[in-house]
């Protein structure tokens, strides 16, 4: 009976895990006019949680290496 409770909590825990989102890099350019990268869930919880964000800044994924290119980049007009 033991076994068959604690299988049934692994069992609940196991469905519980996809509720968890992974962190995906997400490029925005910060108050200097240079690219740099954030991790967040969402694009608005990266918007939020980049530091020294630009105001007119928004984000892109980065989601292959070519992508990566842009990091360390400078932005004129900032």
């Amino acid at each position: 009976m033991k076994k068959l409770l604690v299988g049934a909590f692994a069992l609940a825990a196991i469905v519980a895990i996809p509720g968890v989102t992974l962190a995906a890099t997400y490029a925005y350019v910060n108050v200097s006019g240079e690219v740099m990268t954030t991790e967040a869930a969402t694009p608005s919880s990266a918007i939020n949680t980049a530091p020294s964000i630009h105001p007119r800044s928004g984000v892109m994924l980065i989601e292959t290496t070519a992508d990566e290119a842009i990091i360390g980049d400078r932005v004129s007009g900032t």
